[in-house]
């Protein structure tokens, strides 16, 4: 029986290779059910006037294949951004059945990788692209690529949802939490004054609360995929001796950036005599995390894979206590 190159187990597209049977089959691919949901975030192809000498590949985590075959003076590279798809994939032989003549690709970026041997004559071998999102390569090489194939997913990226988020370590104490003021005024009534003098402090301000969970899966298929995250999230507490703590909510439904305004209104008065003086500040506690987490990510594909494992993420945030107000009568 010939030695095909390994294939993945997985929710992809059927088995499709070009080439011949000559050097050893190798696999690059690090999408694994319930694992991980690496993608393929480059390639690099070498090749000359007969056929592709070699290829590498760069997953969404940055890390790198070995280079399969030879790297030679001639090269070509591609980058996917994040939601970025092929829309074709094309193989031609090198006319002899023995070695991957070329390889071209499209995608829905506008990108264009078309290396190789010049195929006018031979056959245009179409893969299926399924969902258009490459996981990996499979094929055999020795000094050449002897035989190359893509790996897809079969379905689309439907929907992704972050569960089961653990900080490490959560926000505690009051360490990035610092008194912010808002306004300072100072009343007074003149020693001569025939009459108490009425005050009023009051006013409001707007401050943006934010909050992002970041990782590698909601950047590399959150763009245009709907993702849902489950977690606790953090306020202001109250003061501990003289100084504020972090404070954990309880579990929320959110997503992975969210910012609002919050307003922050205060009013205070009193009447000051003939000779009286007073200062008032209005201020608030302004809280900026950021904290390492494990969660579990589960993807939703649209032929019906589920797929769900742990990934690390950061998580930061930037949040108001409501406003206070302090005064100081003058000496």
């Amino acid at each position: 029986m010939p030695d095909w190159p390994p294939y993945p187990s997985g929710p992809f597209t059927g088995e499709f290779v070009v080439g011949g049977f000559g050097g050893l089959p190798f696999q690059a691919c690090k999408w694994v059910m319930n694992q991980s949901g690496l993608v393929v975030k480059g390639l690099d192809v070498w090749y000359n006037s007969s056929e592709l000498r070699g290829i590498q590949v760069t997953f969404s985590d940055d890390s790198r294949s070995n280079v399969f075959g030879t790297p030679s003076n001639t090269h070509a590279s591609v980058t996917f951004v994040p939601g970025e798809r092929i829309t074709s994939l094309t193989l031609w032989g090198n006319g002899h059945g023995t070695r991957t003549g070329r390889i071209r690709l499209t995608t829905s970026a506008g990108q264009t990788l078309d290396v190789g041997k010049n195929t006018s004559g031979l056959k245009a071998n179409n893969a299926a692209i399924g969902s258009g999102i490459l996981v990996g390569m499979v094929g055999r090489s020795g000094n050449d690529i002897d035989m190359l194939g893509p790996v897809f997913l079969n379905g689309e990226v439907t929907n992704i949802s972050i569960s089961n988020v653990v900080y490490n370590p959560p926000l505690t104490g009051s360490s990035g939490i610092s008194e912010m003021t808002l306004d300072q005024v100072h009343y007074s009534n003149p020693p001569n004054a025939t009459q108490d003098l009425p005050w009023v402090f009051q006013g409001s301000l707007q401050r943006t609360t934010t909050t992002s969970f970041t990782q590698a899966t909601s950047i590399t298929y959150g763009l245009s995929v709907s993702t849902e995250v489950s977690a606790e999230l953090f306020g202001i507490g109250g003061k501990v001796g003289s100084t504020y703590t972090w404070q954990s909510t309880s579990l929320k439904q959110t997503t992975t950036s969210t910012s609002f305004a919050k307003t922050l209104t205060w009013e205070i008065s009193g009447v000051l005599g003939p000779g009286q003086g007073i200062t008032t500040t209005s201020f608030c506690q302004q809280g900026v995390g950021n904290t390492k987490y494990i969660a579990t990510v589960t993807l939703e594909l649209s032929d019906g894979t589920v797929s769900s494992y742990q990934e690390s993420g950061v998580f930061s945030g930037v949040v108001y206590s409501d406003a206070e107000v302090t005064t100081k009568p003058d000496n």
